[in-house]
C-alpha cells in the first residue's frame, strides 16, 4: 500500500515528552501516530475521552470508597493474568531447553519418544495452553471473568504450575544426564520418558478445567453479583452524571443488599434491575448514534433512584425490625430475671 507524508506543527515540549514516552514503550512517534490513525479510522471516533472537565476532577469523579472496591477485582484479575503468562513462558523455555539439548548421537526408543514429546507433542500442547490463557483476557471473554468462579481459574493455574515445576526438575536432571552419557544402554532414559508422558496427560486435563471455568455461573451471590450486573450494564455508558449515580448505587448495594429480605431481593433482580439494564443499554445506543442521550440519561437516573429508594427503605425497615426484636428480647430477659428474684421487676439495665 502506498504511503504518504503528513506534516504538522507540535510544540517542542510536547514533542520531547511524547518521544520519551514512546521510547519507554519501544515505539517510534511514527508508529504511535499510525496506531492512533488506524484506530480512529476503524472505530470512527477518538479512541479516548475528550472533555472540557480538568483531568484531576475527572479522575476523582467516583467516591473514594467505591473506587477502592472497583479497583480490587481488576487488580486481582491482572495478577492472575500475569501468573498465567509467567507459567506459560517458563513451560515454553524448559521444553525448548530440553529439546535443544537432545544430542543426535543418543538413539533408542526412549530417547526417540523424548525427542517427539519435547519437540512436538508437549510443545503443541503448551502452545495451546498459552493461547487459551491469552484468550481469557482479551475480547468479549475478559469482560465476564469477574462473574465466574475464580477458584476454578486458580485450580487451572495451580495445575499449570505443577507442570512447570515438573518440567523445571526435568530440565535440571535430564539435560545433565544426556550430556554425561558415555554410550551403552539407553534404557536409563526410560524414567524421563515416563515423566514426560505423564506431563502430556496433565496437559490434557487443562482444557476441561478451563472450559469448566468458562461455563461456571456467576460464582458470587447477593450484593457482589448485583454489583457485577450493574457494572456490566453501565460499561458502554459515557454520560458522567449517570456513571456517578451508578457508583453510588453500587456502593449502596454492597452495604445493604445482603441484608434485605429474600422477597425484596427477588423483586429487585427480576424487575427493577432488568429495567435499569434496559435503560442503560438504550442510553449507550443513543450516545453512539448522537440522538436523545439526555432523555435516555434522565430515564436511567429515574431507574437508579427507584433501586436506591427500594434498597434504602427495605434496609431501614429491616434495621428497625432488628432493633425492636432486640428490645423485646431484652424485656423478656428482664421479666425472667425478675421472676427469679435477680432484679426488681421494674429495673432496667444501665447504659
Amino acid at each position: 500500500m502506498a504511503q504518504v507524508m503528513i506534516n504538522f506543527r507540535l510544540d517542542e515540549e510536547t514533542k520531547k515528552s511524547m518521544e520519551q514516552a514512546c521510547r519507554e514503550m519501544g515505539l517510534t512517534m511514527t508508529t504511535a501516530f499510525t496506531i492512533f490513525a488506524k484506530k480512529v479510522g476503524r472505530e470512527k471516533r477518538i479512541p479516548f475521552e475528550v472533555t472540557a472537565e480538568p483531568y484531576p476532577a475527572q479522575a476523582q469523579r467516583r467516591p473514594a470508597a467505591a473506587r477502592t472496591d472497583y479497583e480490587e477485582e481488576p487488580l486481582m484479575l491482572t495478577k492472575k493474568q500475569e501468573r498465567l503468562e509467567q507459567l506459560c513462558g517458563s513451560v515454553r523455555r524448559s521444553l525448548t531447553a530440553i529439546s535443544v539439548a537432545i544430542p543426535s548421537s543418543i538413539t533408542g526408543l526412549s530417547m526417540e519418544r523424548i525427542r517427539l514429546l519435547c519437540g512436538d507433542e508437549l510443545k503443541d500442547k503448551a502452545a495451546a495452553a498459552a493461547k487459551a490463557s491469552r484468550a481469557l483476557f482479551s475480547g468479549k471473554t475478559a469482560g465476564s471473568l469477574a462473574e465466574k468462579d475464580l477458584n476454578i481459574l486458580d485450580e487451572y493455574a495451580d495445575a499449570l504450575s505443577a507442570i512447570e515445576a515438573e518440567l523445571l526438575d526435568l530440565e535440571r536432571t535430564l539435560i545433565p544426564a544426556m550430556k554425561s552419557w558415555q554410550g551403552g544402554d539407553t534404557d536409563v532414559f526410560a524414567p524421563y520418558e515416563r515423566r514426560l508422558a505423564a506431563l502430556s496427560q496433565r496437559f490434557d486435563g487443562l482444557a476441561p478445567l478451563l472450559n469448566r471455568f468458562l461455563c461456571s455461573a456467576a460464582c458470587r451471590s447477593g450484593a457482589r453479583a448485583v454489583k457485577a450486573r450493574i457494572r456490566q450494564a453501565g460499561a458502554p455508558v459515557e454520560t458522567p452524571y449517570v456513571l456517578t449515580a451508578l457508583d453510588n448505587l453500587e456502593a449502596l448495594v454492597l452495604r445493604h443488599y445482603d441484608g434485605l429480605e429474600e422477597q425484596t431481593r427477588t423483586r429487585l433482580e427480576s424487575s427493577y434491575l432488568q429495567t435499569l439494564e434496559l435503560t442503560l443499554g438504550e442510553l449507550a445506543q443513543a450516545e453512539r448514534e448522537g440522538t436523545d442521550a439526555d432523555g435516555k440519561a434522565a430515564l436511567c437516573l429515574r431507574a437508579i433512584n427507584v433501586l436506591t429508594q427500594v434498597i434504602s427503605d427495605s434496609s431501614r425497615a429491616r434495621q428497625e425490625w432488628s432493633r425492636r426484636s432486640l428490645e423485646a428480647e431484652v424485656e423478656a430477659l428482664e421479666r425472667l430475671a425478675a421472676m427469679r428474684g435477680d432484679i426488681a421487676g421494674n429495673a432496667r439495665p444501665e447504659g
